[in-house]
């Protein structure tokens, strides 16, 4: 099905890799033109490469630029307009995510730090986006983690800069909906990216197998899986959702994939 993406224009941060790059490679499959950066510029060079070799040079920019940076913000639209607008269509806020660390290790330099570099993020990029958000329309989509349905242990920053993130979009919506703008956001559980990776060679007694056991469809997700639903979004297929705060888990909100006690019992 044509998404109707060919020839928009779209800006997603953190696109050198994990799910912000499936989105990039996404939407360039749906013949979009796409802005993304983020923070290691070796990571982001070859990304770029990578991908302006797949779909061409003059339909991708890569930018080295830091999310909590106002300035930086600010310069990767105004790059992205200088290169591909006037106008932007799509913006896909994403990014890796505050610390997870204990409450009692979390002093205000740290939860300062959590939310200048994740929420207020958020709210530059759509400052700085909706003066070129297309008079035809236009789609904000903002990543977040799952983890705010299902606290854990250590997961105090996310949940809290994560459900300021939502509380933000919602109003957002109500806000800029009569402008012909959508503002949804989408709640990723876990996905098989480098984060992943990370987690495991921290504990080497999990896998991927073991962390897809706990999931209701009985794996963890492919990156291509989160990215399809994005396009889906942001694509003017729907235009008339907004408002949307939605998990993309497997199931793992609703609940676990292990059978109860007492329905063996």
């Amino acid at each position: 099905m044509d998404l109707g993406l060919t020839g928009k224009v779209a800006i997603v941060g953190g696109g050198s890799d994990g799910l912000g790059l499936a989105i990039v490679d996404r939407l360039l499959q749906e013949g979009a033109f796409v802005a993304f950066f983020a923070r290691r510029a070796e990571k982001v060079a070859a990304a770029a490469e990578k991908l302006a070799g797949k779909y061409g040079p003059e339909k991708v920019l890569g930018l080295a630029a830091d999310c909590s940076d106002a300035a930086d913000i600010d310069r990767v639209t105004a790059a992205t307009v200088a290169r591909f607008g006037p106008a932007v269509h799509v913006l896909v806020t994403n990014d890796g995510g505050p610390p997870i660390r204990r409450i009692s290790e979390l002093t205000d330099d740290v939860w300062l730090t959590a939310f200048e570099r994740h929420f207020f993020y958020v709210v530059r990029s759509v400052r700085a986006t909706l003066p070129h958000l297309s008079a035809e329309g236009g789609s904000i989509l903002n990543v977040v983690s799952s983890v705010v349905q299902r606290p854990a242990i250590a997961m105090a920053a996310p949940v809290a800069v994560w459900s300021a993130v939502i509380g933000y979009a919602q109003t957002l919506a109500l806000e800029v909906g009569k402008d012909g703008v959508n503002v949804n956001t989408l709640m990723a559980g876990m996905f098989d990216t480098q984060l992943v990776d990370k987690l495991i060679a921290r504990q080497p007694e999990l896998s991927k197998d073991r962390l897809g056991s706990k999931v209701p469809m009985g794996r963890i997700g492919e990156p291509h899986e989160f990215a399809d639903i994005v396009a889906t979004l942001v694509s003017p297929n729907s235009r008339f959702i907004t408002g949307l705060v939605a998990p993309v888990d497997g199931g793992s909100t609703v609940g676990t994939g292990f059978e109860s006690p007492i329905a063996s019992a």
